[in-house]
């Protein structure tokens, strides 16, 4: 456990005011990615944390993932004989819609009532800015540590989660021993959260006259066969998965649905493809094969109903299965140590409803994550989207407390 004077005079480093402005600057940088438009990309505010990074005197590197879209990773000690923990922000925030439908402007991360309002203020601009702000504390303390505390501010969460795939790849990433992932959990300590696998469906009939279908094979009436398969699939997924107190069980929704997929659609022609997407969410139990498993089962059902007709699937992005760590890891202990010590308050355990880049961190290192960030966890992505001052700092606490722990 982090000696209680290093850890106070680190703690004592965190300047509330600083850490709001820095969240504020970062909102204000639009890092929508907008494919085929100039600088609609992570670049901006990926240049305003590689400028703290340095001003402060921190290790660095930058690594362009794609073009314009760079991670920065951040870092103080090495290794050595101990253990590497990574805080992890991600720099891409969604679109920000119609701004006539916002009370404050999306991009002005303007202040009111205690509150800070922009797109990505709460997910995730705030976390990255708490991640900064605490790795600068205990830097600026002189704290000392066994092992090296990494900071990673990685593109493209909100898309293929490129950044962290790429992370994973790096000497630094490679070296990982466990991870907190920053996003908006109202700082909760979340040990699972739900897999996504996006199920891309390819639905082949034939084409003809709208006033002759016995001529053709209706690929819409094979994606309705399918569809009335969802609950079916839904409740199958269920019985596969691990209940849990924090999480909803798994589900399965149609989001994307189109015919014809090519060409000009006509009142009068069965047009020969249609095309679908299932957003399939799991809690932690089944792996690839099994889910693979049911998708195909339901697809063949809806083939059984409708002879002809030929439907195909495959993963958009690949499996991202669901997460779990157990309370007796390490950095759980060390992080319940840290709520207790840098908030006074009990810590709160929850479940993260999406996926994060923690998915990957997991997946592919295998180390442990936990999610706790500062944020309202249902305001993501919604016009408004506001963060809380007093999370935030708690949030930056939080992260001193337990890095020192965790690294002592």
């Amino acid at each position: 456990m982090a000696r209680s004077g290093v850890l106070q005079a680190a703690l004592a480093r965190i300047d509330p005011d600083e850490l709001v402005e820095l969240t504020r600057e970062l909102v204000r940088i639009p890092s929508v990615v907008r494919p085929g438009e100039p600088g609609a990309d992570e670049s901006a505010v990926a240049r305003r944390v590689e400028a703290f990074f340095r001003k402060e005197g921190f290790a660095l590197e930058i690594h362009e993932v794609a073009p314009g879209r760079p991670n920065v990773v951040a870092w103080l000690g090495e290794k050595g004989s101990g253990k590497s923990l990574l805080l992890e922000g991600h720099t891409d925030v969604v679109t920000e819609g119609a701004a006539a439908e916002w009370s404050h402007p999306p991009f002005g991360a303007e202040l009111v009532d205690g509150r800070i309002y922009g797109r990505g203020a709460a997910d995730m601009k705030s976390g990255l800015a708490a991640a900064m702000l605490a790795a600068a504390a205990i830097k600026r303390s002189g704290a000392t540590f066994r092992g090296k505390l990494v900071v990673g501010a990685l593109v493209d969460e909100e898309g293929d989660m490129l950044g962290a795939k790429h992370l994973c790849t790096t000497p630094t990433g490679r070296e990982l021993d466990a991870a907190i992932i920053c996003e908006p959990e109202q700082n909760e300590l979340c040990l699972e959260q739900r897999g996504v696998v996006w199920a891309r469906v390819a639905i082949r009939g034939r084409m003809a006259h709208g006033a002759m279908p016995e001529a053709g094979v209706n690929p819409i009436g094979a994606l309705g066969a399918l569809l009335a398969e969802v609950p079916r699939l839904e409740r199958r997924l269920r019985a596969l998965c691990r209940r849990s107190p924090h999480l909803r069980p798994a589900t399965v929704t149609p989001t994307v649905v189109r015919a014809p997929v090519e060409g000009v659609p006509q009142s009068n022609v069965i047009p020969s493809a249609a095309h679908a997407v299932l957003d399939v969410r799991l809690t932690p139990g089944p792996d690839e094969k099994a889910v693979a498993a049911e998708i195909d089962a339901a697809c063949a059902a809806a083939m059984r109903r409708l002879p002809g007709a030929t439907i195909e699937w495959q993963p958009v992005n690949g499996y991202r299965l669901a997460t779990r760590v157990e309370r007796g890891e390490p950095l759980v202990r060390a992080m319940v140590s840290g709520v207790r010590r840098a908030t006074g308050k009990p810590e709160h355990f929850g479940g993260v409803p999406g996926s994060t880049d923690g998915t990957i961190l997991r997946m592919t290192l295998g180390i442990p994550i936990v999610t706790c960030g500062p944020g309202n966890r249902l305001i993501p992505h919604q016009v408004d989207e506001y963060v809380e001052v007093a999370e935030l700092v708690d949030a930056a606490r939080i992260y001193v407390a337990s890095a020192l722990t965790f690294l002592s």
